[in-house]
């Protein structure tokens, strides 16, 4: 009798000792390879607010003038030596003067990380799918790390922007290829909970960012202080697995045994008699393998747009809490709570109700807080405290609390729609269709100088878009992984026969944590 890699995982430990330590150290991977890397541009990029220079003769204006304010755009009309910025912080807009007809430029540069995560989540899939997942994950880990850095000294606007597409193809490989090596090593049962577990830290990075940025007001110094400690995470190399079921679909039995056996010793299990079952090798696939078929079509088109959504809402949320009123560290430090809170519960929910449900659930609500923010803006005089509260509750609150749990909950329905042969590609272009959501988000955010109403009106439509086509896709909760096109129902009635058999024993179900 053989086993497949999921049965082997139930006797050797689903989401044991070493599953959790993997978790733990690709958190502190995520914190620095992903959270600050992309979030800072909330705060190098922004825009303080101006005033006029004192004794002016030309600019009778008093007070400051932010983006909000009816004579934000004064000072297009005097000479630039008649006004200036408030002392508040620098960013490449103070650096470049970025005003006015170039005004547009600070979006740009915090687009063009988004760009790059296009490009990798496009260019680095199929090469994590050739070449392993370990290898991706370091190659794109020093592509962040080092240009994390190097962005800190440009003297250009276009080399900041250049530099900051490259750590967005890094960040593209890494995120991918360390999220799918982490599921591959996790059994059914627990699937979900690593899956929603690994973004902790992508919050807390972002908690402990809005404490950093509120202490170092100047740009330069802050890229410096966030970039330097991605390169130690590098010696990770040496003590990081390669994925099981990667080395089965390239025919590589023996070195899958050998890592599922240090799983066993590790999580203090005992070696199963059972042979692990060989998968049949494989070519592995490409982007014309996303529509062999109807099935597949249908999933990776809806996959797709999901993950557009997502990705535009998500950071178009975040990037908006500069320009919802009030503090823009507060604001910001409120949003990264939230998803923090939100991520037990979407496990919760994704063990108990199962992907579909959870996520679809996600997106209704997140179009909802969307809306309650028009709702409130058509009120919004710029005085009533009251109201600026209620936006930031429905915006930064509701519409983010539960965005995180269409995004984030994405990445696990996302891997169980996708066989092991074309999960890397189908994982990495989906992602890339994020990456053009998130490109846009920024864009999304500076509407609003066209109309107040327009960032949240279109996040709030097309998450409810979104929402619907959702519920056209199968669940996964509980079913065998698939490794390749023709996975066979018997696998799956063995599989749940074994659930059953470890439920009845007394064994935790997956719906009980």
């Amino acid at each position: 009798m053989t086993l497949t890699t999921d049965q082997y995982l139930e006797k050797i430990g689903s989401f044991g000792r070493y599953q959790i330590s993997l978790l733990i150290f690709l958190n502190g991977l995520m914190f620095f390879w992903f959270g600050w890397p992309v979030m800072i541009v909330a705060f190098i990029t922004a825009e303080p607010a101006w005033k006029c220079v004192s004794n002016s003769s030309v600019c009778p204006l008093n007070g400051t003038m932010r983006p909000r304010h009816d004579n934000y755009s004064f000072r297009c009309d005097i000479p630039r030596d008649q006004w200036e910025f408030v002392d508040d912080f620098t960013s490449v807009v103070t650096e470049f003067d970025l005003v006015c007809e170039r005004g547009l430029y600070g979006t740009i540069g915090s687009s063009m990380i988004f760009v790059g995560f296009f490009l990798g989540g496009v260019a680095v899939g199929p090469f994590s799918d050739k070449f392993g997942r370990k290898i991706t994950m370091y190659i794109s880990g020093a592509i962040v790390s080092i240009f994390s850095l190097v962005a800190a000294f440009p003297h250009a606007f276009w080399l900041f922007a250049f530099f900051r597409c490259l750590i967005g193809f890094g960040i593209g490989g890494y995120s991918i290829a360390s999220y799918v090596l982490l599921t591959e090593l996790v059994g059914i049962r627990h699937r979900s909970t690593a899956g929603c577990s690994i973004w902790y830290s992508f919050n807390l990075s972002n908690m402990a960012l809005a404490g950093l940025a509120y202490l170092v007001r100047d740009w330069r110094k802050l890229s410096l202080i966030m970039g330097a400690p991605a390169i130690p995470f590098l010696l990770g190399w040496f003590f990081s697995p390669e994925s099981v079921r990667w080395f089965l679909v390239k025919g590589k039995t023996k070195q899958a045994e050998n890592i599922l056996h240090k799983v066993a010793k590790f999580n203090k299990k005992p070696i199963p008699h059972e042979k692990l079952q060989d998968c049949e090798k494989q070519r592995l696939g490409d982007l014309r393998d996303l529509f062999k078929s109807k099935s597949i079509a249908h999933k990776t088109l809806v996959s797709w747009f999901c993950w557009f959504v997502n990705g535009m809402v998500y950071y178009g949320v975040s990037f908006s809490s500069p320009t919802v009123g009030g503090n823009m560290y507060l604001n910001f430090f409120i949003t990264s709570t939230i998803a923090l809170v939100a991520y037990p519960a979407l496990a919760w929910g994704c063990n108990r109700f199962g992907r579909k449900k959870t996520i679809c659930c996600g997106l209704f609500f997140s179009a909802f807080g969307a809306f309650g923010s028009v709702l409130l803006t058509l009120f919004d005089d710029g005085k009533n405290t009251g109201i600026l509260v209620g936006k930031i509750i429905f915006s930064l609150c509701i519409a983010k609390f539960f965005i995180v749990f269409a995004f984030d909950g994405f990445y696990v329905y996302s891997a169980e729609l996708f066989p092991t042969v074309i999960r890397n590609i189908g994982m990495g272009t989906s992602t890339s269709a994020a990456r053009v959501g998130s490109f846009l988000s920024p864009y999304v955010v500076f509407s609003q100088r066209v109309h107040p109403l327009l960032p949240f009106g279109i996040m709030g439509i097309n998450a409810l878009i979104a929402a619907l086509l959702c519920m056209t896709l199968p669940e996964t909760r509980n079913q065998p992984t698939l490794e390749t096109f023709t996975t066979s129902d018997q696998q799956g009635d063995t599989m749940k026969e074994m659930m059953v058999k470890e439920s009845d024993d007394g064994h935790t179900d997956d719906s009980r944590l």
